[in-house]
Parts: structure tokens; C-alpha cells; sequence
């Protein structure tokens, strides 16, 4: 199914099966009181899509569409697309490795494992399978991430895919980046639900956190990307 844009009396909409997945809204002008506002940066991401939209509708005195229903997240759980996600920009060793940034002051393996469910730390000889690496993923993220999620006040409001683009961005940044100090433009997406259709400014948000000037920075900017993507998806 394709996607079209719909202008109506109060924004520009994203459409998809008789829902909106995007929205940019109109504000009166500060310079003319007859004309509207709209920030349309976000635009260029509708076109990016495989299904870019190829017609509009205006109705200028119809009703306001509304949002596509939210998937129902799994509760208790981690969603499987945020699991992915981590596997993909984490990738396998099977032997462990030096850290991007730290080097072997943090030796790692699998899928970013650096400490067992037992406690030890991953030392340089170790090796480990792709079933073990899930394992000590899933119980990483159990142990150390989801109290702290399910404790954030818009947790509620987020589906799967939002959820799981958290996880994944919390299990490469540390368990406190919410509300932490160097987290200020993170904690904003998350602190606003009614943003969270705005593809460009989310992911403008999450690409601050790529290290700029490491080497790192290349393959964190890709995944910041993705995570945001999925977000807004």
C-alpha cells in the first residue's frame, strides 16, 4: 500500500490506509495575521521512502485525520525488532576483541558483551557461540536495562518500535542516559510524545550521540540513524 499527503485547515499529513504517519502542523505567522507557518524540513524524509507518496488531496473544510493506530507493546518483554537492532550494529565474534574506543581496557565479545551474567569480566582469550552471545545479550538487557525503561514516564505511550530503538541506543550508551546530564536532547524526544512523528527533528536528536572525531563516529552515526528510523516507524 502507497502512501499520499493530505493538506487540511490545521497541517500537511503523511497518509497511509485512511491514517496519517507523519504530520507537520500550521501556525499562524508572527508578520501576517491571513497566512499559516509550517516547518517542512521533515518533508524530505517522505521522499526517501520506498513508498514515497506520488499524489495529494486537499480538503481544506474536512475533518482532521487520524493517527495510525500504535501497535500494542509487549509488556514485560523485549521487543524482538530492538534485540535485532542491537545485533545488527553490535555484530557477532565469536573471539573476544578491543573495544572501538576503549581498546582492550574493555575487552569485548560476542554482541558487545564486556561482563557475563555471572559477573566476570570478558578477558582476551575467551570465545563464545552465537547462541551464548543472544543469551548474555538478552540478559544484559533484562538485568541492567529494563527497570530503568520501564520506569520512564512516557514508557507507556511508546510501541514496540520505539521501545526497542530505546533499548538498542541504551544498551550501546549505558543504562542512565535518560534525564542524565549528557543526555539533555534524548531525554527531549522521549519527554515529547507529540513530536514523535516529526522524522527529522528525532532523528536530528539521536545523531548527536556518535563521538564525533572518534573512529567510532561513522558506524555510530549509521546507528543513531537506524534507531531513530525505527522510532518514528
Amino acid at each position: 500500500m502507497g502512501t499520499w499527503i493530505k493538506e487540511t485547515a490545521k497541517a500537511i499529513y503523511l497518509m497511509e490506509g485512511g491514517y496519517w504517519i507523519s504530520r507537520l502542523s500550521k501556525y499562524p505567522s508572527a508578520n501576517n495575521p491571513n497566512e499559516q507557518v509550517l516547518n517542512i524540513s521533515a518533508i524530505h524524509s517522505w521522499f526517501t521512502r520506498s513508498d514515497y507518496p506520488r499524489a495529494m488531496t486537499v480538503s481544506p473544510t474536512g475533518p482532521e485525520p487520524t493517527p495510525m493506530p500504535a501497535v500494542q507493546p509487549t509488556k514485560g518483554k523485549i521487543p524482538q525488532v530492538g534485540i535485532d537492532l542491537i545485533k545488527e550494529f553490535e555484530g557477532f565474534r565469536s573471539q573476544a576483541y578491543a573495544d572501538a574506543i576503549h581498546g582492550w581496557n574493555v575487552p569485548t565479545i560476542g554482541y558487545g558483551t564486556i561482563k557475563y551474567p555471572d559477573g566476570r569480566q570478558v578477558q582476551r582469550e575467551d570465545t563464545v557461540t552465537r547462541e551464548k552471545a543472544e543469551e548474555y545479550l538478552i540478559h544484559h538487557v533484562e538485568d541492567e536495562l529494563l527497570a530503568v525503561m520501564e520506569a520512564i514516564p512516557t514508557w507507556g505511550q511508546m510501541n514496540d518500535n520505539q521501545r526497542g530503538a530505546l533499548y538498542s541506543f541504551g544498551y550501546n550508551l549505558g543504562k542512565g542516559f535518560y534525564r542524565g546530564a549528557n543526555f539533555r536532547s534524548i531525554t527531549l524526544v522521549i519527554d515529547s510524545p507529540h513530536r514523535w512523528s516529526d522524522i527529522a527533528w528525532v532523528r536530528e536528536q539521536f545523531v548527536k550521540y556518535r563521538n564525533p572525531g572518534t573512529s567510532a563516529e561513522v558506524g555510530l552515526r549509521r546507528r543513531r540513524i537506524a534507531e531513530a528510523d525505527l522510532f518514528t516507524s
